[in-house]
This record gives C-alpha cells, sequence and structure tokens, in this order.
C-alpha cells in the first residue's frame, strides 16, 4: 500500500502527515471531553451534596444536617444514611461523600466553634479480616510486621525483594488482592491495570500460590454454601442465598461471589459497629461532651471539645485496636493487629494526623 495520497489538486501528501492532523484534533477532542466531563461531575457534586445539605439545612432551619441510620440498610449488615428531616429523606448520602482531594467537598461539613472533627479510619480492615478468617500466615506475617503489605505481596508475585518492587507492581499486588475480595477475575484485572490477559491470568495464578490458605477458604465457604443456601460471618449474622441452586450458572456463581464477599464485609462491618458502641459507652461513662456523628464504610466522625480530644482520641484507640467491647461481648480475638489513622481538624474534609502511644486497657 503506498504511503502516498493523492488531493483534489493531485498534489501528494504523506500519510504521515495525514495522521498528525488527525492526532491534533484528537487530543483536542480529549481536551474537550475531559472537560465536559469535569463539568458533569462539578454539576453532579452540586446536586447531589450541595444542594441537598442546603435543603436539609433550610429544612431544618439551622446549619445541621440530621442524618437517618439504617441498621437493615444492606445485606452485608453495613450501616446506610441519608441526611434526614422530621418529613422526608433529603437523598444526601453520607457513604458516598468523594474524598476527592481537588473539590473536597466533604470540608463543608466544619466542627461547632470550640470544638474539632476527629476522623478515624481502620487500616485495610477487610484485608486483614481475610487473613485472619483464611488463617493465611503470610498475609498475617505481614500486618503483624507492620510492613506495606502491597509492597510485600508484589515483591512475592513478581519474585523480587521489596525495595525493587515497582509503583505499578505494587498497584497489580493492591489490585489483585481486593479483586479477590470481591471475586473478580482477570478481565477485570486486564481492565483495570491496563495489562495483557495473558500478564493477568499469570498475576492471579500467581497470587493462589503466594496466597494458598485464602483460595482453600474460598473452596470452604462456596462447599458450605452449595450445602446449607446462606453464608455468616464470625459475629453470627447470616445471608440467605437461595440462588445457589439457579440453573442459570451466571446466577448461581454472583451467589458464591457474595456469600464469600459476605463473610468478609459484614465481619468488617460489625468490627466497626461494635467499636462505636464501646466508644460511646465509654464517652458516656466519663461524661464527655464528645460525640459519635456520623460513620462511613470504615471510619468514624467524631465532634470533640478541644480539650476532651487527646483524652477522646485515647478512648478511640483503645476501643478499635484493642477492642476490649468485642472481647467481652463476643469472645473473640483476632490473630492479626487492627490499626488506624486518626485525623485531628476544623472539618471533615480536613485534617492533620494524631499518634496515639499504645495502650492497653482492656
Amino acid at each position: 500500500m503506498s504511503r502516498w495520497k493523492k488531493k483534489a489538486d493531485d498534489k501528494k501528501i504523506s500519510k504521515w502527515r495525514i495522521s498528525e492532523h488527525a492526532t491534533d484534533h484528537l487530543l483536542k477532542a480529549k481536551d474537550f471531553v475531559g472537560g465536559l466531563l469535569n463539568l458533569r461531575k462539578s454539576e453532579k457534586l452540586y446536586r447531589t451534596y450541595v444542594k441537598g445539605v442546603r435543603n436539609a439545612a433550610l429544612y431544618n432551619e439551622e446549619d445541621k444536617v440530621y442524618v437517618d441510620y439504617k441498621l437493615d440498610g444492606t445485606t452485608t449488615g453495613r450501616l446506610s444514611c441519608t441526611a434526614y428531616t422530621a418529613a422526608k429523606s433529603m437523598g444526601v448520602s453520607f457513604h458516598t461523600l468523594p474524598r476527592d482531594t481537588k473539590t473536597n467537598i466533604r470540608s463543608m461539613f466544619v466542627a461547632p466553634p470550640g470544638f474539632r472533627f476527629i476522623t478515624v479510619d481502620y487500616a485495610s480492615m477487610e484485608l486483614r479480616v481475610l487473613a485472619h478468617i483464611a488463617k493465611e500466615y503470610k498475609m498475617q506475617k505481614a500486618f503483624k510486621g507492620g510492613i506495606d503489605l502491597h509492597r510485600y505481596t508484589g515483591s512475592l508475585l513478581f519474585n523480587k525483594s521489596q525495595d525493587k518492587v515497582t509503583k505499578q507492581e505494587r498497584q497489580v499486588a493492591k489490585t489483585t488482592s481486593f479483586l479477590i475480595v470481591y471475586g473478580g477475575s482477570k478481565f477485570q484485572l486486564s481492565d483495570i491495570m491496563r495489562i495483557p490477559i495473558r500478564k493477568a491470568d499469570k498475576v492471579i495464578e500467581s497470587y493462589k500460590k503466594v496466597y494458598p490458605g485464602i483460595f482453600q477458604y474460598m473452596e470452604f465457604i462456596e462447599k458450605f454454601i452449595r450445602k446449607n443456601k446462606y453464608a455468616y460471618s464470625i459475629f453470627g449474622r447470616r445471608r440467605n442465598l437461595p440462588d445457589i441452586d439457579s440453573k442459570n450458572f451466571a446466577v448461581a456463581s454472583k451467589a458464591v461471589r457474595q456469600g464469600i464477599n459476605f463473610t468478609i464485609q459484614s465481619t468488617a462491618s460489625d468490627i466497626l459497629v461494635c467499636s462505636l458502641i464501646g466508644i460511646s459507652e465509654k464517652l458516656e461513662e466519663k461524661g464527655m461532651k464528645t460525640k459519635v456523628v456520623s460513620t462511613v464504610h470504615d471510619s468514624l466522625e467524631i465532634i470533640s471539645p478541644a480539650e476532651e480530644v487527646d483524652e477522646a482520641c485515647s478512648i478511640i484507640h483503645n476501643e478499635m485496636v484493642n477492642y476490649p467491647y468485642i472481647k467481652k461481648h463476643f469472645g473473640l480475638s483476632f490473630d492479626v493487629p487492627l490499626e488506624i489513622e486518626i485525623l485531628i481538624g476544623d472539618s471533615f474534609g480536613d485534617g492533620e494526623e494524631y499518634f496515639v502511644e499504645s495502650i492497653n486497657d482492656n
């Protein structure tokens, strides 16, 4: 095929030149599409959150938004919530507030005068739960040693020392770990990481050899679900899975994935809820003004008078890391340490990291 193309006036023009023009147009189109997507994102933020919160505050005739929590709002036991008024829900889900640091939409929620916002987040909670219930020794070892789990996993997957693991390899390891938890496949790994399907398949096969305990656990849970038609968490929470008997392979496979995910996500949720109860009881017992005001997935949002912050953080740390409420009421202990990150700031969206010396007040 000729690399030349005739114009209308019979002059020849290089196809490479045509390609260059096309590239210029594509780059301009990319900028336009990118700008359009950003505009739509901003409109959604305003319509869903800013407008919704404003309407709730106006309805309440005060600068507060009240949250309606539902204990039975999800199948896994995670709390769900919306902004609430006496008349109706305002449709603002605090669980979906973006963490985007550019827009920082969360920062519109500020602490009252004289108070600070305390944001507490469990670190890698679902993977810690997986390491515990699957009795996966290598993963437990990483958590106990305070090692960067994803870098450690990358070193095992790609057979190199941890200091040689690249940023992309660490991300591949991290993505693979969470895909395994949620029943993902090589196709999803390939799509997310933009790597060939063959390479994604190789990564997952390597993952099975690196963490065999996880897949043995998944096989055990699948057999249990097929036999009993339900899954359960270590706290005793149960989810019925009647679709496991479906003759439709896709439907039955989905039930298996739901059951495996349930045992992990439900346990993580119950740990957070128990911590919330333990913190609230201890704060009330001490007559403190510090209050838990919201929970978002694996984190708690707390407001505290400035003078109570240190004591409040000590209570929070003990209840979430040493989990005395869980030990007392459920008799459970975990094979991996639970770790939290505490941020202190004037708003929900901002904060500086706060460190608490380890205590053991069981």
